[in-house]
């Protein structure tokens, strides 16, 4: 099974340059591009340092609580099928950030640069038939079998043209009771499966970090009693919760 997790950026970043990537940097193609090489460590002669260079791997950039969790489980899964019938693949939405300059999502493997997440929080709608990213994501998610998505709200909002699109691909939201209105539940094939206080109590968590846990003990499950589980989530989402509350000994 091919199973695709869209996680959102967080704020605690191992590389923390003073000047990290702003979004006035993201006003002009130039003035981008310029920022990027100065933060892969080029300075404005074109000459590199290495103790300048800030850029390294989205999947190990993010040192937030829930990615810290959510690749605990993914590096589980990886080292436990060794023949690789099952992946984990772990993206995010948002690309201004790679140093390639492409506009899609950025997978783990991609390098990126350190940035100011703030912004994020301001983003707007993206249309179809404009940079094309809306287009790219449907299509990343239809290249699965199943799908989870640990998006904040504003990253949901952005993207939603992208989630009203009727889908083959079985896509699961976490999401707390009071965001489940960002997305359309009566759509096929997609569902929610609600956090919240509760949920972090039983798992002895914080909320930043909950999501992550989620899949984390989605992922130990997996380990420990079959890849199944995966199957038994797609077939009844719903049941991701009950996994993840299951004792590690049972």
């Amino acid at each position: 099974m091919k199973i695709l997790v869209l996680s959102p950026y967080t704020t605690g970043q191992k590389q923390k340059p003073d000047n990290p990537l702003q979004a006035e940097d993201c006003t002009s193609p130039e003035r981008l591009e310029a920022r990027i090489r100065e933060l892969c460590g080029y300075n404005a002669e074109g000459w590199y340092g290495e103790d300048r260079d800030y850029s390294m791997p989205a999947g190990e950039m993010f040192s937030g609580p829930l990615n810290t969790q959510l690749r605990q489980g993914l590096k589980q899964i990886r080292e436990h099928d060794q023949d690789g019938e099952t992946t984990l693949d772990l993206y995010f939405p948002w690309y201004y950030c790679r140093v390639d300059g492409e506009m899609r999502q950025v997978n783990e493997k991609d390098i990126i640069v350190p940035f100011d997440t703030a912004p994020l929080h301001e983003l707007e709608v993206l249309e179809f038939g404009g940079s094309g990213v809306p287009e790219r994501t449907v299509d990343l998610i239809e290249s699965y079998d199943l799908v989870f998505s640990l998006l904040r709200q504003d990253d949901i909002q952005s993207l939603q043209r992208v989630f009203e699109v009727e889908r083959a691909t079985t896509l699961i939201f976490l999401l707390a009771k009071s965001h489940k209105h960002v997305v359309n539940e009566d759509l096929p094939n997609l569902h929610v499966v609600e956090t919240g206080s509760a949920l972090q109590k039983s798992l002895r968590t914080t909320n930043w970090a909950l999501k992550g846990v989620v899949l984390r003990r989605l992922c130990e499950a997996a380990c420990r009693d079959g890849f199944q589980v995966f199957e038994q989530v797609k077939q009844d989402p719903q049941q991701l919760i009950e996994i993840a509350r299951r004792p590690e000994s049972e």
